[in-house]
């Protein structure tokens, strides 16, 4: 077995493994190993994100046949060794997956976590729950916003929620990536924000999902400092969850995390969420 630098030139031999790589994302660094016919048994690659730079993201494969025999960890030690900067490896996976405990393995840790942030919004209990939830400031659908008032407010609360565990480069760098999405696929009858005077202070943004999902909505103030931002967050959740239902959505699933200081101890309180726990693992590549 041998471990050389790769590209974009072993994507069709990649491919023809079975293993999945994402086409549309460009490595700055890549190692793939050959077994000793060079038939192509795994590979890894790493790069650093256009919105957060603090870590690598990095993504690892290995063929069927070569699995449990060590060829993962050799192939993140070898990328460590060719990365530009010191920085930390990162990646984030449910629960569930097996290669949790194997990023554990050679020090691993959370640094962040996405716990379970499902309503069911046909159950009885958390339909009450919902009705019981303070109103807070003037609640108002995505429809009564302008689109620069969506991608400022959406902007600005990416950019507080992520400060303290992965800051962005700039705001103007998250409109840049997120203006499209928001212009495009959300669902401004379903988002619903609260609104004191000219400002936007909290909201539930809902997003296009096929028919039978869960419908997906990201929320939290949208400053860290709003006032009386838990009763207007409040309301914007209780206002989101009440049309979803009309409509005829059954869940409705957060992406938020345990950090989130408003979002997280609000859907806390509701009497059952489901869903997975994801987790954002960081780690230093083994070294020899």
């Amino acid at each position: 077995m041998r471990i050389r630098q790769g590209g974009y030139d072993d994507l069709r031999a990649i491919l023809e493994t079975g293993l999945r790589i994402n086409s549309r994302v460009r490595p700055e660094h890549m190692v793939v190993a050959e077994d000793d016919e060079g038939n192509l048994a795994g590979f890894a690659y790493c790069f650093l994100s256009g919105l957060h730079r603090e870590r690598y993201w990095v993504t690892t494969r290995v063929c069927d046949g070569y699995r449990r025999e060590g060829l993962g960890t050799d192939l993140v030690r070898e990328l460590g060794k060719v990365r530009d900067e010191d920085k930390p490896f990162y990646v984030k996976m449910r629960e569930d997956n097996p290669a949790l405990e194997w990023i554990r393995s050679f020090g691993g840790v959370d640094f962040q976590v996405c716990p379970p942030m499902t309503l069911e919004l046909t159950d009885t209990a958390t339909v009450q729950w919902l009705e019981a939830l303070p109103a807070g400031a003037r609640v108002v659908p995505g429809t009564a916003l302008t689109d620069d008032q969506l991608v400022h407010s959406f902007s600005a609360m990416y950019e507080w929620v992520h400060e303290d565990w992965s800051p962005v480069t700039s705001r103007a760098d998250v409109e840049r990536v997120y203006a499209e999405e928001i212009r495009k696929d959300l669902n401004r009858e379903l988002s619903h924000f609260a609104v004191v005077g000219d400002d936007v202070v909290a909201g539930v943004f809902v997003f296009g999902t096929p028919a039978g999902e869960a419908l997906d909505a990201v929320a939290e103030t949208i400053t860290r400092d709003a006032p009386d931002g838990d009763a207007a967050l409040a309301g914007c959740v209780r206002a989101a969850a009440r049309l979803a239902a009309e409509r005829g959505w059954a869940q409705l699933a957060f992406d938020g995390h345990r950090d989130d200081p408003h979002l997280y101890p609000l859907l806390a309180g509701a009497p059952a969420l489901t869903g997975d726990s994801m987790y954002y693992m960081e780690y230093e590549p083994p070294r020899d």
